[in-house]
Formats: structure tokens, sequence, C-alpha cells
């Protein structure tokens, strides 16, 4: 199911566009009225499920068969179905019916293209098979820092090039299975010695070491036509002194999409997460990642956090703060995505 932005935005109502801008998690295992109505409430352009939701194959496509047509029903669009599917401990899959699929560093020491391909690639058939068709993945951060607490294993190593390289395999094992795909986290979270999850992050190193190395993978994923950029909770005070990278308009805009040039989808990591959440508003974050120029908003888990991120990107588009050539330009980046999902699926 797909129409084109223009119908889209003559016929969307300001709350339908607010929501394409969202991602959402919940919790439980199967469709219930809470969550019938939480799509009505917020009409969300995308899920996010994790290991509290799934519990064998049967169940998940189940789950995700209920909420695309739910989600179908409410907006009129397909939603995005996402998941980090990586490997190693980032694995969403219930072991007890899936393979465990190696961490990105095992991939890396044998440094095989066609390895990482097969097992992206494997991994995509299995996402497919269930219903997904967005994987948060893979990790183009660099892996520097020894003490980096989560990072580590997830990353293909230090070198850029070699890192770059299996990226784009993994990037291109996902496509071939109908898999959107997401480099992370930009402009990379590889040399902190804080996790995000918990606290605030601060890369002091030199602008120049990030230009040279850390957005070299980046740079590549886009040339490979990577769907999804997932921006860091991290601050990089050579870049912005005062902003971490989701809500950083400099580094977001200036040069994510300025100086790099990329097309694609940037979504913000999840909001929940305390470095953001501990720090600023639900209201003020979501408002500055919005100006720093994010596309979408995950929240990730239940909470009043889905309700007052909603509101504050519904005020952001009705009230204009999101001029017409910012709204538009995002709801058309969602629906060029949504329209290879629809190739995928068949429906044209």
């Amino acid at each position: 199911m797909y129409i084109n932005s223009s119908r889209f935005l003559e016929s969307a109502s300001a709350e339908s566009a607010a929501g394409q801008l969202l991602i959402l998690g919940f919790d439980g295992t199967a469709y219930t009225p809470a969550i019938g109505a939480l799509f009505k409430k917020f009409r969300p352009g995308g899920v996010i499920l994790f290991s509290r939701n799934m519990e064998s194959p049967d169940q998940i496509k189940t789950l995700v068969s209920d909420m695309v047509k739910l989600s179908e029903d409410v907006t009129g669009l397909t939603p995005f179905v996402c998941v980090d599917q990586e490997g190693g401990r980032v694995s969403r899959l219930p072991q007890k019916f899936y393979p465990k699929f190696p961490t990105a560093k095992l991939l890396a020491a044998d440094g095989s293209e066609e390895l990482v391909y097969n097992t992206y690639n494997e991994m995509g058939v299995i996402l497919r098979g269930l219903g997904f068709n967005v994987d948060f993945a893979p990790v183009a951060d660099l892996d520097t820092n020894p003490v980096n607490p989560i990072i580590g294993d997830r990353s293909f190593g230090a070198d850029p090039e070699k890192t770059a390289k299996l990226c784009v395999a993994a990037i291109n094992g996902l496509r071939g299975a109908g898999i959107l795909s997401c480099s992370k986290h930009f402009p990379g979270h590889g040399d902190t010695s804080l996790d995000s999850h918990l606290d605030l992050p601060v890369d002091p190193r030199p602008a120049k070491r990030f230009f040279e190395a850390e957005l070299y993978p980046f740079e590549k994923t886009i040339e490979a036509g990577v769907d999804f950029i997932m921006t860091a909770h991290v601050v990089y005070t050579a870049l912005d002194a005062e902003l971490p990278a989701t809500l950083s308009e400099k580094i977001v805009t200036g040069i994510l999409r300025d100086k790099m040039g990329y097309k694609g989808i940037i979504a913000g990591d999840d909001m929940d997460m305390k470095a953001i959440a501990d720090r600023w508003g639900d209201a003020e974050a979501a408002r500055l990642a919005l100006k720093a120029g994010v596309d979408v908003l995950l929240v990730c888990h239940e909470s009043p956090r889905r309700q007052t991120v909603y509101d504050a990107v519904l005020r952001e588009v009705a009230d204009g703060e999101l001029d017409d050539a910012g709204i538009k330009s995002r709801i058309e980046r969602i629906l060029a995505a949504k329209s290879k999902i629809a190739v995928v699926r068949g429906d044209g």
C-alpha cells in the first residue's frame, strides 16, 4: 500500500503528518485493544519490536501481521516494522528458534565481504519471512576505545576502510533479502567511555579525526544507498560544543545533509535513553531534534514520553515551525522508503 507524497500531504491532517515522523515501541506479544488505541491516537509511521515482543515464529508473524493491517487501516500507509538485529549481543530474535549470529568483530576477524553479505542476508531472509522490513544495522562506528561499554564487538573494528567495506556488504546482504538498512551511530560512537543509554558521553577529539576516519564508513554506506542513518546521543565538542549529535543542527544538517549529501532518512536514536531524557524535557528534545534535521524520532518503550513527544511533533507541524518544505521533504523521504517496501511485497 503506497500513495505519493503530494497526495498524502494534500489530504493528510497535521496529526497524520506528525505520526509519520514517529517510530514507537510497545509492550506485549499480541494485539490488544490498548495497542489499537495507540495506533489510532498517534498514527505512527512505524513500530519497533524487541525481545520482549517476540516468543516464537508463529507468534511474531501474527503480531507483525496485525500491526501492519492496523497501521494500514489507520494511516493508509505501510508502516516501517523495525528491529535491532545485528548479531552477537544485539540479537532480538528468540535464540530457541533461530541461529546465534556472530558479532561484527568476529566477522571482521575473517575479513570476508562475502561472509558478511551472507550472514546479513540470512538474517534478512528470516526477518523478511517474519514480516519485518527495516533492520537498524549495521554498526558503522569505529571501535577505537577498549573501555567503550556499548560498542566494542558490535563494530567491525578500528580500520575505516575495512569497516566501510564490511558495512556495505552488510547493507547489500539485507537489501538482497528485501530489508531496509541503517548505518549507526552518526558521526561515531566508538571512542566513548560511557553508554548513552545511561549517561551523556562526550567525545573531545578534534574535528580532523572525524573527517579523516570516523565519517568514512558512513560516507561509503551513503554511496551504497543505505536507507536510514541513525544519530548518536553523544556530544562531539569539536563539532558542536553544546548539543549531542541527535539535537545538533551543525552535525545533522551541516555535516550529514549538506557536507556529505545524504538524501535518505535520518533517525534519532531512542528518545528514552538517559543521555537525552535526563537532560532535556521531552518537548524540547523533540523540537531540537526536528530543528537539527532529524526525520523520524524513536520512542521505544511504553511511557508518557510517547504522548509528550507526539504532542511536540504535532505542534511543530501544526504551527508551521516545520515549514512546508521541511515537512514535505521529510514525508517524501519516508514515502520513498515505504515505496521500496511496497515493491518487495508486490504492491506495485
